[in-house]
């Protein structure tokens, strides 16, 4: 759980100005001092409540159209290894378990083309032994968003103070 000056922090930092000092000027906004508004950052950071903070790119806008969705079988007792190892491979953007399924790990790499994303996901079978597996290619982008915080979300623990 974070605190409701984190989730502030973090619902501003979600849409980082574009400027100079960004920091400052969320700390401002805040009324907070900047150093604050960093080290809370840095302790998200270090908690991995927050992974990074970087740009976030459109891979279909700059030739990356062929998303590849894998969906491998993996033996139960092997799914931690196999999964934390298909997860640290280079390209693997998203990478769960999951139950209720023919398939139980679902990893996701994109390429140039299909042929690129096919030969990947080849790669990465072969190194983690994966037998039985199946490629997905989406048709149309219908919708692609991070998680973010709301407003609403803000509130929850403000009520409790009063």
């Amino acid at each position: 759980m974070i605190s409701d000056v984190e989730k502030k922090v973090l619902f501003e930092v979600q849409d980082m100005p574009l400027a100079i000092d960004p920091f400052r000027i969320i700390a401002d906004k805040l009324g907070m001092p900047e150093k604050e508004v960093l080290d809370i950052c840095g302790e998200l950071l270090a908690k991995g409540i927050i992974r990074r903070i970087a740009p976030s790119i459109a891979h279909r806008k700059v030739g990356f159209s062929a998303n590849a969705m894998t969906a491998a079988s993996i033996p139960d007792d092997r799914m931690d290894e196999v999964g934390m190892a298909v997860a640290q491979e280079e390209g693997v953007t998203h990478c769960y378990s999951r139950d209720g399924w023919d398939h139980n790990l679902f990893f996701m790499v994109h390429g140039q083309t299909r042929e690129e994303a096919v030969s990947k996901v080849s790669e990465i079978a072969k190194r983690h032994d994966l037998q039985s597996y199946d490629i997905f290619f989406s048709h149309t982008e219908l919708k692609k968003t991070s998680f973010r915080l709301r407003k609403e979300d803000l509130a929850d623990n403000e009520e409790d103070d009063q």
